[in-house]
């Protein structure tokens, strides 16, 4: 069977074949509808309070964030702070040590240069005393030469 067919709409419908509409212009506000606008600000208003709820929840859980953002980056910052010190003072403690030995090796290149010159001039002194023994003995040896 075939389903119905849907009401016509009131366009649709003869209006000139209708008659007498009976239309009763009295209002009576019922009681239903005061319970229905009660029941509406009642709703609204809880959910005004889920809404305000949900607004503070996000508001703690935001400044929460936040804080925690801060703390971290300042965290953060204070270890790149404590390396770089400790890089810092480690340099300075490398270049010290280089400084100490570095004077060490001046120290003892001028040790060797005094070393080096003591000697050169022991030579020297060594050097000249073998010439005038030798030219003592030459002239011992060949007293006919002359003296210059």
């Amino acid at each position: 069977m075939a389903p119905p067919r849907k009401e016509p709409t009131p366009t649709e419908v003869d209006s000139a074949s209708d008659g007498e509409l009976n239309f009763n212009f009295t209002y009576k506000p019922s009681t239903n509808i005061t319970q229905a606008m009660e029941s509406i600000d009642k709703w609204k208003s809880k959910r005004l309070a889920v809404q305000k709820g949900i607004d503070k929840d996000y508001a703690e859980q935001l400044s929460s964030l936040k804080n925690r953002i801060k703390k971290h980056c300042h965290d953060e910052t204070q270890k790149r702070s404590e390396y770089n010190q400790q890089r810092l003072q480690r340099l300075m403690t490398a270049l010290e040590k280089r400084i100490a030995i570095e004077e060490k090796i001046n120290d003892r290149i001028n040790s060797l240069r005094d070393d080096c010159a003591h000697i050169a001039m022991l030579i020297n002194a060594v050097y000249a005393g073998r010439k005038e023994a030798a030219t003592q003995s030459a002239r011992i040896a060949n007293p006919s030469q002359p003296r210059i």
